[in-house]
């Protein structure tokens, strides 16, 4: 059973170093293909059991191709310059279409999750990208509900995401509006 969540007027995505240790990195953590590295603000490497708040992983050590960022109202995840947006339902309302502009966003409702279940969608995610070599994005504009106030200046994408890497038993995983293909 899901629990029940009220972020009221809060950020739904400010995590503490423990919840991105316990539900996001421990995933990661067998996996010999990754090699994790948290860094402050102002890119720092920290250790995770800092009182630091944790700003960036990167998931392939000094590399930096694949790193996920924490900004409160809005996480990014970013493989090869592409950039994955997850933003908060309560601020959506206040990003155009040229904050999004070439950038792939997630049109689920993350407010209706715990934190363990978004860091859970966001490990998700990243495992879609290790061992990436190159990442291609096919974007389709969505249909919309026009009187939602979110899409007044900001148009909903469906976003095919096609990773060449080297595995010979290619997935497909689809996350609302998001499919990804490696």
């Amino acid at each position: 059973m899901q629990e029940e969540v009220n972020y009221g007027s809060k950020a739904c995505m400010k995590f503490s170093n423990e919840e991105l240790w316990k539900y996001l990195i421990t995933r990661f953590e067998n996996n010999p293909a990754v090699a994790i590295r948290a860094l402050s603000d102002d890119d720092r490497e920290i250790e995770i059991t800092s009182s630091t708040p944790i700003q960036f992983i990167c998931f392939d050590g000094e590399k930096q191709d694949l790193f996920i960022s924490f900004n409160g109202n809005q996480t990014s995840i970013f493989v090869y310059d592409e950039e994955i947006m997850f933003i908060d339902e309560n601020t959506k309302g206040i990003y155009t279409t040229s904050d999004t502009f070439g950038n792939v966003v997630y049109e689920g409702d993350l407010r209706k999750l715990s934190h363990a279940e978004i860091l859970s969608l966001f490990a998700d995610f990243i495992s879609c990208f290790i061992g990436a070599e190159k990442v291609e994005i096919i974007e389709e504009e969505a249909t919309y509900d026009e009187e939602n106030m979110q899409y007044k200046y900001y148009k909903p994408h469906i976003y095919k995401i096609n990773v060449k890497n080297r595995n010979s038993d290619r997935k497909i995983k689809i996350f609302e509006n998001i499919t990804i293909s490696y």
